[in-house]
């Protein structure tokens, strides 16, 4: 089904590349996915940030059936061991021919095309310092580096310098800001938009969020699904300020719905070691509020991580519990992601250390829809990848001196939540 929708019928064609844009007003650049390359954005023609000239040649080069260069590498590697990619996965999931540009609608080899799907970033402005984040999406982090440092076991994506790199002011973002929207009241394009996704940072805490709200409550768009990507981390005041403007737009029909997808990898002490800043009972009675909501999706996100891995079928005993009450067209959507920081990610460990676990977790996802096929597909993927892992003793000792070094800076102690890695 998803190849007769999508026009471009090649080995290589990749929705994502075609109606997906990522902007990121920190750096003023834009990617169609989050696995491939920023690329910057003209400071005299914002406009072209979807059909900028690299975009344009991967496109071109899908077209061909071939993947584009320096970039889909990880996909390209994937289906190269017959494993689902995520391009798959967006094929698999596209099931409306309302998210094609209209340009590819006329024309099944159009490669200057309009967004249907726009994910933001408006800075990294964030209330938790999460172990495998880093300074770049979290502003706990830049403080905290600031303060004491580096530390010498980090990804180099931790060094101060990346950082300072990554959270300079970007000198045009309040003109990009302005020409973003601009550019969606322009010939109405904010009408062709099928989804609108805010992220962070910690969007919730965010000053932009209210400025988002505004702009779709005065251009209203009724097909339009608008989604923030959460911790559920804010005051009680701004948090209810929140859900009561949602629901005011949501009776006035000012966009079709909204999804919320809250942040959380497994539940126990792991999760409030891993995500520091975390308060685990307080983001359960948030999230519990979100499930009252009519006219709201509901998602979970997970980083796959070596840290909380254990415990996350926890979690997904809690999301099946959860999900006992809801009807199946309105069931909390799962999904995930693995941790490819070099010294979180679960692969370090081998394949045999996460076995029963993984077993376990396949075992408790539940198959009703397409789209739970295909979630389920997407995790024997990543559950083959870390099987096929190897040992990897340094890349463990570095683990083990990071979290020490943590521990010092944020009072806390490893050993205590991770016993099991004490010995390894």
């Amino acid at each position: 089904m998803s190849k007769k929708i999508f026009p471009v019928d090649t080995k290589t064609g990749c929705p994502l590349k075609w109606n997906w844009s990522t902007i990121f007003f920190q750096s003023g650049t834009s990617s169609s996915c989050h696995r491939t390359e920023k690329l910057k954005i003209p400071e005299h023609n914002f406009d072209s940030f979807h059909n900028l000239p690299k975009k344009i040649d991967d496109r071109q080069r899908m077209l061909e059936g071939l993947w584009p260069k320096n970039t889909c590498g990880y996909c390209s590697e994937v289906e190269k061991q017959n494993g689902y990619s995520d391009r798959m996965n967006q094929l698999a999931q596209l099931t409306d021919s309302s998210a094609i540009p209209p340009e590819l609608l006329k024309n099944p080899k159009a490669t200057a095309v309009t967004p249907t799907f726009v994910e933001v970033y408006f800075s990294n402005t964030c209330n938790m310092s999460c172990v495998y984040c880093g300074p770049h999406f979290s502003s706990k982090w830049e403080e905290e580096i600031k303060k004491y440092g580096i530390i010498k076991e980090m990804d180099q994506d931790f060094s101060l310098e990346y950082a300072v790199q990554k959270i300079q002011k970007n000198t045009l973002y309040d003109k990009q800001k302005q020409d973003f929207w601009n550019y969606l009241k322009t010939n109405e394009r904010y009408k062709i938009l099928r989804w609108f996704s805010f992220l962070g940072g910690e969007p919730l805490v965010i000053p932009e969020l209210n400025e988002c709200l505004d702009f779709w409550n005065n251009n209203s768009n009724d097909k339009l699904t608008f989604q923030i990507v959460t911790n559920l981390k804010t005051t009680d005041i701004r948090f209810q300020n929140f859900l009561n403007r949602i629901k005011q737009m949501i009776k006035e029909r000012k966009v079709y719905k909204f999804k919320i997808i809250a942040s959380i990898d497994c539940f126990g002490d792991e999760i409030e070691y891993v995500r520091y800043g975390l308060n685990q009972k307080k983001w359960i009675e948030s999230f519990e509020k979100i499930l009252l909501l009519d006219g709201v999706d509901v998602g979970i996100n997970c980083a796959i991580s070596a840290l909380t891995l254990k415990k996350f079928p926890i979690l997904m005993d809690k999301i099946n519990e959860w999900n006992r009450f809801r009807s199946k067209n309105n069931r909390i959507i799962l999904s995930f992601n693995l941790d490819e920081n070099l010294l979180t990610d679960p692969r370090i460990f081998g394949g045999n250390f996460f076995q029963d676990t993984l077993k376990e977790c396949n075992e408790k996802m539940f198959i009703n829809t397409v789209r739970d096929i295909s979630i389920k597909k997407h995790w024997q993927s990543l559950s083959n990848s870390i099987l096929h892992s190897k040992f990897d003793c340094k890349r463990v000792k570095d683990l083990k001196n990071y979290l020490t070094a943590l521990d010092i800076r944020r009072n806390t102690d490893w050993k205590k939540v991770f016993p099991w890695l004490v010995d390894l």
